[in-house]
């Protein structure tokens, strides 16, 4: 039998998570407060649109309106689950949820406001919206920086997970993944082989509970072939205990799985990951605005360097490259020049780090790297010229790694799936080890980019950059 609303809140509800709650509530409200009085100083930038020290309206007062769309703007979100407690909501950078949900809510204020004729103005709504979606991210991605990425990382903030699978090498293969991917807020509690689902079997997972609090249960493939696969879901279900399913065993395929029930069968449609043309063309201006920036304000760095590596190493300044691009493509890839003269005519004699059919050519201690190639390839400032394929469109500022032709020569019809957008100066391989990762993870990163990508994904993966070219990690 289902516990009780308040029971399961307060078993469920620790302080951990009432903390973080709070700092994700309380933040989105001010900022929310924010827009609505940029909203208002956008309508009335001076005195002159007052009368008598009040707005000039027929029936209501801005201030008084505004004040309720604040207060409507919370609770639409604390209503639509934004801030319940779940893992989903309080670990993971939940932007595209707030993104979505704050859309709906101005969808239905012009829909409610076109519908009683309400002499509002429309541009209120729309300054609102879009300084409130600013004042919101700005707000989001600093807590989550600042405070709760690095309490995830210390495992101070952690949702405990059970891994359940067929075998117990299939259990130490996910779990090593989830160990190398701890940002995503994972500690693994338990990891118990099931065989098959059966009395003597949930006698043991009842066991592990009463010593170990679960909060999440993940499901490796092939147990759904088990016929009491619902049955446990709907056991897990009233202990209120979430149930995660990784339903295929052959990686990220490159496409969106969608759920197309066919007359109560639960059909599982491939679909293809491309981005509309709209997202396309906000993505390309979004390119060549940030590209254009970054030059603008860079440009003494680039004049420094260039300089260093003149006066280190002589001419030429800039090293370029042939890549593959979008649709197998290939382009010019320019970066500043790290190595020595002709440094790829005497490749044979290093050592590559990674395994010897691997296309990607790394060694931390390459003897062709300058001293102040070593500087510059440690911060990624020898990528700083790739600004210019975002101009010539090329690169995007985020995208797949650009892949080498002898890479793509290997690829199978999986791997392809990489070239349908152009590459990026940075993308998850950039924020995930770089040099570090071997070919499989690094294609699979960036196919799990391509069949999720969104523009706010984007602008974390920059923001996150950021931290990762400091950190150094896996530059080389």
């Amino acid at each position: 039998m289902r516990k009780p609303f308040i029971q399961r809140l307060k078993e469920r509800a620790n302080p951990q998570q009432v903390v973080i709650l709070a700092l994700q509530l309380i933040p989105d409200s001010f900022a929310i407060a924010f827009s609505a009085i940029t909203a208002y100083n956008f309508r009335f930038p001076d005195s002159r649109d007052l009368v008598d020290g009040k707005p000039a309206i027929a029936q209501f007062e801005y201030r008084g309106i505004l004040t309720v769309l604040v207060l409507s703007w919370i609770s639409f979100m604390v209503a639509s689950g934004i801030y319940r407690f779940s893992h989903s909501t309080l670990v993971i950078f939940n932007l595209r949820m707030i993104i979505k949900r704050s859309f709906a809510f101005f969808f239905f204020l012009g829909f409610l406001s076109f519908i009683l004729k309400a002499s509002f103005s429309r541009s209120v709504f729309l300054v609102m919206l879009a300084s409130g979606l600013v004042y919101l991210f700005l707000v989001r991605i600093s807590i989550y920086a600042l405070i709760l990425r690095p309490l995830i990382l210390k495992k101070r903030v952690s949702s405990n997970l059970m891994i359940v699978g067929r075998e117990k090498k299939d259990l130490e293969e996910h779990s090593e993944w989830l160990i190398s991917n701890r940002s995503l807020g994972f500690t693994i509690a338990s990891r118990l082989v099931c065989p098959a689902i059966n009395s003597t079997w949930i006698e043991e997972f009842d066991k592990l509970l009463r010593y170990k609090k679960i909060n999440e249960v993940l499901l490796l493939p092939g147990m759904e072939s088990d016929p009491n696969f619902s049955k446990f879901i709907h056991y897990c279900e009233d202990l209120d205990i979430h149930v995660n399913w990784i339903p295929l065993d052959s990686g990220n395929l490159g496409y969106w799985l969608i759920p197309s029930p066919q007359e109560g069968i639960p059909f599982l449609t491939f679909e293809k990951s491309e981005i509309s043309v709209l997202w396309r063309l906000v993505k390309r201006v979004f390119d060549l605005v940030f590209a254009i920036t970054v030059m603008l304000l860079l440009s003494p760095v680039f004049v420094a360097i260039g300089i260093a590596v003149l006066v280190s190493s002589g001419w030429p300044i800039f090293y370029s490259q042939k890549r593959v691009g979008l649709n197998g493509r290939t382009f010019k890839f320019y970066k500043f020049r790290s190595m020595v003269k002709d440094a790829d005519k005497i490749v044979h004699e290093v050592e590559n780090v990674h395994a010897g059919d691997h296309v990607i050519f790394k060694n931390k201690q390459d003897p062709r790297i300058t001293p102040v190639g070593r500087i510059l390839r440690k911060y990624s400032l020898d990528e700083l010229p790739q600004f210019l394929n975002v101009l010539n469109n090329s690169m995007s500022v985020v995208g797949p790694r650009p892949a080498l032709p002898s890479e793509v020569s290997i690829y199978n019809s999986i791997y392809e799936r990489r070239l349908i957008a152009k590459p990026g100066i940075t993308g998850p391989w950039q924020i995930s080890g770089r040099s570090d990762l071997d070919l499989r993870t690094s294609v699979a990163l960036d196919l799990n980019y391509l069949i999720n990508w969104s523009f706010t994904r984007d602008l974390w993966i920059i923001v996150s950059t950021v931290g990762a070219v400091f950190k150094g990690k896996g530059a080389y």
